[in-house]
């Protein structure tokens, strides 16, 4: 039987405006006012995600790091598709992939 395998691209901005907006629908601490700059695997869990935020007109002294579930990350960029009006399709298996510059919703059928 055919199967497709759809993936989805988003940029910092975008990856970052999906967790801002998951954080705010689960009333959870929001990521704080900031430019998303990386996003990569945890090195001992692969399960978690770290978020890299830095914000050059607060002058803070370094970039700051957040991780999120992998679970929280597909739960936010699907969020943002459905926002966008990109059709997902509930039976489909969904994951995330880092890229440089981006982050991927991989959806499987």
């Amino acid at each position: 039987m055919p199967r497709e395998d759809r993936r989805i691209l988003f940029t910092y901005d975008e990856a970052y405006k999906a967790i801002y907006g998951l954080s705010v629908q689960k009333n959870i601490k929001k990521p704080p006012p900031a430019q998303l700059t990386n996003i990569e695997k945890h090195p001992s869990d692969d399960t978690i995600v770290i978020v890299t935020l830095e914000n050059k007109q607060e002058n803070w002294d370094a970039p700051k790091t957040s991780e999120y579930s992998m679970d929280f990350m597909a739960a936010a960029l699907m969020l943002f598709c459905r926002g966008c009006g990109i059709p997902l399709p509930k039976s489909a298996k969904k994951s995330v992939m880092m890229i440089p510059g981006g982050i991927i919703l991989r959806v499987e059928i």
